[in-house]
């Protein structure tokens, strides 16, 4: 589960820091809106969208893996 640490190089923590901030920042619409259209609110999207991407990267399966909302 945590074989990811291995491959972690601190040279690439201020480009990795950028990446997931705008990764967030272009989720953040997309899983507003799905949370808007499936008539649970704004709210249940921005939980789903926290819960996934975090299990997402708890979980995954390879270093360079983008997950989202979608």
């Amino acid at each position: 589960m945590l074989s990811w640490v291995h491959g972690l190089h601190f040279n690439n923590i201020r480009g990795d820091l950028y990446g997931g901030l705008v990764a967030a920042v272009v989720a953040l619409p997309l899983a507003l809106a799905f949370g808007v259209t499936s008539g649970l609110g704004a709210i249940a999207g921005l939980y789903g969208a926290i819960f996934v991407g975090f299990f997402a990267a708890l979980f995954g399966g390879t270093p360079a893996q983008a997950s989202g909302p979608t």
